[in-house]
């Protein structure tokens, strides 16, 4: 690879945002390391709040210094759903929900992904998949049942916001599984 072509390949790895989503990445299972070692809940949710706070950043940095990539915007989507799904994998595995919600999780992704990339042209391009309200509405209810299940495992609440969690996910896949 000539120097020309490393440099630019190089700067599409390690720009900032995308440093941003490998940091996540590595932030969230430190996450999980340190709560299976201290049980510590006011900690993991820390953490968890920051891991899920820097994913709104990366965009807006992206954005901001003009560092917006091809690369970095499929970096961000599966930064995203490495650590969305790790989260309710490791819940499950620490028995605080059942593993069904993972597996929902896993299977709506591997299925609107695999669709998504299949087409040349976005699929499901509606509000309910793709407008700022609906993704922040989303990404929100996700925070609320993470930082539910690490605070208040198996409360009622707790259980009908993961619900819903599970619900809206769902509904936000119908575009794409209708678009097709």
């Amino acid at each position: 690879m000539s120097k020309i072509k490393a440099k630019r390949y190089n700067k599409v790895m390690l720009n900032i945002p995308n440093t941003i989503c490998y940091f996540r990445i590595l932030l969230a299972f430190y996450a999980f390391y340190q709560f299976s070692v201290n049980a510590d809940q006011l900690n993991f949710l820390i953490l968890t709040i920051i891991v899920i706070g820097l994913d709104g950043l990366d965009g807006i940095i992206a954005r901001k210094f003009d560092q917006c990539t091809e690369f970095g915007a499929k970096l961000d989507i599966l930064a995203d759903r490495v650590i969305e799904l790790a989260y309710w994998l490791f819940f499950a595995m620490m028995n605080l929900l059942p593993y069904w919600v993972f597996g929902f999780f896993l299977l709506r992704g591997v299925i609107v992904d695999y669709l998504s990339m299949k087409h040349v042209k976005p699929l499901g391009n509606s509000w309910l998949r793709s407008s700022r309200v609906m993704r922040a509405s989303y990404g929100s209810l996700k925070l609320a049942s993470f930082a539910l299940v690490i605070m208040l495992p198996a409360h009622a609440a707790t259980m009908i916001i993961v619900y819903l969690t599970v619900f809206v996910c769902g509904l936000r896949a119908l575009p794409v599984l209708l678009d097709r």
